[in-house]
């Protein structure tokens, strides 16, 4: 089998062979096919593939698992690592399904080895992708990521975390999973999805609901749009070093968990951050650091947390409450009710005490009497 040897690094173990008349029996080999299968998904693909040696009844098992689970940290050399991948894709059954891939790699591959990759698991009923590496572009300025011509019906998750320091990594206009549910994105460029310079990357992902977007930036774009009734959560980060150069519009009316870290700048603090109300918001997480403190980020910063009322849950970062003392004539503002609050948390990023009058007039008319510091 052209998978053993220096790349599965198959043990060397002594077999012992029992019998039921010696009162040992192999109850685990007897078991069903997919029973075997399934214990065999709780395994990584390299340790599936070194079952092969146990029985004959083991040799061909791990050809039929619906998942790929690899990581470099599992081979003494990345090469290895590449081979065997490649080889577990050429000699596993083609007929069966392969729902669940789950890649990590700490160094760099080549864009057409993902192209190879998620094109193999979206012919065979790919519904979880998971891939987390560095790609490899020293000779392209903009790496054009996969391609969506015809939609992937079965794809339920997405996880994709890709790092290029000197590259733009690009995704498609929009991403055409039209059962998606669960997307985490970090490290990617939207390009523009029309003439206007709006983004619009999820408008044909109906089903979403989970959505997680980590220290992206556009291509040709100048708007990034979120848009999806099914969306629940939606969390938003960007580097504290990246000073979030672009504006984000969100319109998703059914959100019930939000959260924001990163950079606010007078390029994007805009009043359109939120189409909607948000009035089935549940919980809310701000850490929303401002190259300046100025009434500009406070009117920003306290149109947000009237959308926010109906709250349970509440943090937010040390600065927001520098902020909203700043404010002229502070505390005779404007009152923000939070009649459903039943935690506040203070991140305390400074060595400042967080401001007590602050605090007062957030949780004036709450059913709690103080704020959590951490």
């Amino acid at each position: 089998m052209s998978l053993q040897g220096d790349i599965v690094e198959v043990p060397k173990i002594k077999r012992a062979m029992y019998t039921e008349k010696e009162g040992y029996v192999d109850r685990i080999s007897s078991l069903p096919t997919c029973i075997l299968l399934y214990i065999m998904t709780f395994l990584t693909t390299k340790e599936a593939v070194q079952t092969c040696i146990l029985s004959k009844r083991w040799k061909d098992l791990w050809k039929y698992i619906p998942t790929l689970i690899a990581g470099n940290t599992h081979f003494r050399r990345a090469e290895f690592f590449k081979k065997f991948v490649s080889k577990v894709l050429l000699h596993r059954d083609n007929s069966s399904p392969l729902h669940n891939i789950a890649f990590k790699h700490g160094g760099y591959i080549q864009p057409q080895y993902f192209a190879k990759l998620l094109s193999y698991a979206a012919s065979h009923n790919m519904e979880q992708f998971k891939f987390d590496a560095f790609i490899d572009g020293r000779h392209q300025k903009y790496i054009m990521f996969f391609r969506c011509e015809s939609p992937c019906h079965s794809l339920k998750y997405l996880n994709l975390s890709l790092r290029e320091a000197m590259r733009t990594i690009v995704l498609p206009k929009s991403l055409n999973f039209p059962q998606l549910t669960e997307c985490h994105l970090k490290g990617v460029t939207f390009p523009s999805s029309d003439e206007n310079g709006y983004a619009e990357p999820f408008s044909t992902c109906k089903k979403l609901n989970t959505l997680a977007i980590d220290d992206c930036t556009l291509y040709d774009a100048q708007t990034l749009c979120v848009v999806g009734d099914k969306i629940s959560s939606l969390t938003i980060q960007f580097g504290v070093l990246n000073h979030y150069p672009f504006e984000v519009q969100i319109s998703v009316p059914n959100l019930n968990s939000f959260a924001f870290v990163g950079r606010l700048n007078s390029s994007t603090a805009t009043h359109k951050f939120f189409k909607h109300n948000l009035d089935l918001l549940q919980e809310a997480r701000v850490e929303a650091y401002c190259v300046e403190i100025c009434s500009e980020f406070a009117e920003i910063l306290m149109s947000w947390l009237k959308r926010f009322k109906n709250v349970n849950s509440l943090a937010l970062c040390s600065e927001i409450l520098e902020v909203i003392s700043s404010i002229p004539k502070f505390p005779d503002i404007e009152h923000v009710h939070f009649a459903n609050l039943k935690s506040l948390v203070v991140k305390n990023d400074s060595n400042k005490d967080v401001p007590k009058e602050v605090l007062e007039y957030l949780l004036q008319d709450t059913p709690i009497s103080e704020a959590t510091i951490i």
